[in-house]
């Protein structure tokens, strides 16, 4: 059975924690779901992206460096218009170090069996993924007014907001 998704990933370790998972992939959220257990990160240093480190690398080219326990799929594309993307939740993480993992493949997912894996899974010790602190800020009506007279120099009561 193929449980692992291997994938071939821009995101540095500590990004990857901080956003809780991998992502943001073109894979089809019920396969995922329903066959891979384990999601392999191999690191992607194209040379497209040196002086553009959006992704904050951390490794070298190819090596697979973390194996998340994948707990959800997530999308996570806010545009209806735009392709979906999704997001790969890990519950627990373990880090490692293989060499020449990513095999240069077009497509940056390879499903794979543990057998076909240089090591075993089930050996290694699994942490749990750090609580993911979301960047996004809710205001109320009122909080919302004095923010924006204050960033526009006027009094909260002259701001308008309709719903």
């Amino acid at each position: 059975m193929k449980n692992i998704a291997l994938t071939f990933t821009a995101r540095g370790i500590h990004r990857i924690l901080r956003e809780g998972g991998s992502g943001d992939w073109t894979a089809n959220p019920a396969r995922v779901n329903d066959s891979v257990e384990y999601v392999v990160c191999c690191q992607n240093t194209n040379d497209k992206r040196r002086g553009n480190d959006w992704g904050e690398v951390t490794h070298k080219h190819g090596q697979a460096f973390l194996i998340g326990k994948l707990s959800e799929v997530v999308l996570v594309t806010k545009d209806p218009d735009k392709k979906k993307r999704y997001r790969f939740m890990f519950s627990e993480y373990a880090e490692i170090k293989v060499d020449d993992m990513w095999g240069g493949d077009r497509f940056p997912i390879r499903y794979l069996s543990e057998e076909d894996l240089p090591f075993n899974i089930k050996s290694l010790e699994f942490q749990p993924m750090p609580k993911v602190q979301s960047t996004e800020q809710f205001f109320t009506l009122d909080e919302a007014k004095k923010a924006l007279a204050s960033i526009n120099d006027i009094k909260s009561t002259d701001v308008k907001i309709i719903l």
